[in-house]
């Protein structure tokens, strides 16, 4: 594991400072009255706890579903398992004139019974600052801090894989006029992967400068054009197994511009979403590797059916990254529909169903076969949930996904069962 201690892993001070920095310049407006249960000065506070008992009868999502044993590395054992995962948190809201601040952490510590090498330890930490102005100015600053893991199954490999990702940006939005806004953003994205062996290649550096054109044409309509341009730098070469000589040792660093025309709406409180359809390219530094051009859809829809329904649908088509070595990048094609409807008031329930599809550009070699590598996931899955009362809630739930690979052992099927517990304040 390496020493180096990324940005990723300091960046959040720099947030936190500022805002410190800023309520103190400004000063605050005390809320009338306490709405939540707990107050620290003038910021509102609510803490949250969950605690969730589930059954998983692939833990690896391995084809044949089984695991390396955990006291014979030479041997595999069944990959059925239970996890306890512990989910304490805190969010805060800080009301600052006509600004306002808003900042959450939250833990996922994961424990297997029987696989103890898969346990896991997440923390997020997000911080939301947000500055109105009069003549329509607003400014935002947000960073998202996160120590995660790639679940097994993930990609090209069969264990659970440890990083550290740090997300942090700007944005600068203004009312040019009665129907004309215009915004621009900044992000910079740190990623490390704590095995280099692994995943070294995979630990780079996004930054990315967008800008947006609203045109209203109708009260609640408007129509968009956006630009945005990325640059990505890789820390280490991609290893480039044998049976793809062209990307032997060869760094990932590239250049990619999407452009997009859209729709936004917001016609009533039951009705939002967002349209955009355009094109991608992404060109690589390196002389050799193919660069990408093709179509990028992104689309955000919510909609009430009724006072108790409410639908989304999420969608996108877009170029990513590489995950897996000897690759040097791939195309993710995708949707989401969820559904959640309130039986009573104090009992809802959610459906929910997805399906991706990955393509890689170059051929792969697993053992003796050598091809092309896509894979299609499906996932299903449906909870209830009772609230008990207004701080207490039970949850039961079932999940099932699936992958189909050009390469069978990169296929599996894996259900989850699970029983929660959680308080918020």
């Amino acid at each position: 594991m390496s020493s180096y201690r990324s940005p990723a892993q300091t960046c959040p001070v720099v947030l936190i400072s500022l805002v410190l920095s800023f309520i103190f310049v400004i000063g605050w407006t005390p809320p009338v009255s306490a709405v939540g249960n707990l107050q620290l000065g003038p910021a509102e506070l609510h803490p949250f706890f969950q605690i969730s008992e589930s059954y998983d009868d692939n833990v690896c999502r391995t084809v044949k579903k089984v695991c390396e044993d955990p006291n014979d590395s030479t041997k595999t054992k069944n990959g059925k398992d239970n996890v306890t995962v512990f989910s304490p948190g805190i969010q805060l809201a800080l009301p600052l004139q006509d600004h306002r601040f808003q900042a959450e952490y939250r833990g996922d510590f994961g424990r297997h019974r029987e696989f103890k090498t898969e346990n896991y330890s997440d923390n997020t930490l997000k911080g939301d600052l947000a500055l109105n102005f009069p003549g329509g100015l607003s400014v935002r600053l947000k960073e998202d801090w996160t120590s995660g893991h790639d679940a097994p199954g993930y990609a090209q490999n069969i264990q659970i894989d440890l990083f550290h990702r740090n997300t942090a940006g700007a944005g600068v939005e203004m009312q040019v006029g009665p129907n004309l806004r215009v915004a621009v953003d900044y992000t910079n994205m740190i990623l490390n992967y704590a095995d280099d062996a692994r995943n070294g290649f995979r630990d780079r550096t996004d930054n990315t400068v967008a800008g947006t054109i609203y045109y209203k044409f109708l009260p609640k309509t408007s129509a968009l054009l956006e630009y945005d341009f990325t640059s990505v730098k890789f820390d280490e070469a991609d290893p480039g197994p044998v049976g793809n000589a062209n990307l032997t040792n060869i760094k990932l660093d590239n250049k990619a511009q999407r452009g997009y025309l859209g729709l936004t709406w917001d016609i009533t409180a039951r009705s939002q979403g967002t349209v955009k359809v355009g094109y991608t390219r992404k060109q690589f530094q390196e002389s050799g590797l193919n660069e990408f051009k093709g179509g990028a859809v992104s689309i955000a829809l919510s909609h009430d059916l009724a006072q108790r329904t409410s639908l989304r649908f999420d969608a996108v088509r877009d170029v990513r990254e590489s995950n897996i070595g000897s690759q040097s990048f791939y195309l993710t094609t995708g949707g989401r529909l969820e559904l959640v409807h309130k039986i009573h008031p104090k009992v809802s329930f959610k459906l929910n169903t997805g399906f991706s599809r990955d393509q890689y550009p170059g051929t792969t070699t697993i053992g003796t076969e050598t091809r092309k590598r896509m894979d299609d996931t499906w996932d299903m899955g449906g909870r209830i949930e009772y609230r008990m009362q207004p701080w207490l809630n039970l949850g039961l739930g079932y999940d099932h996904s699936q992958r189909r690979s050009t390469f069978s052992d990169f296929g599996y099927v894996d259900n989850l069962y699970a029983f929660s517990v959680g308080a918020v304040l």
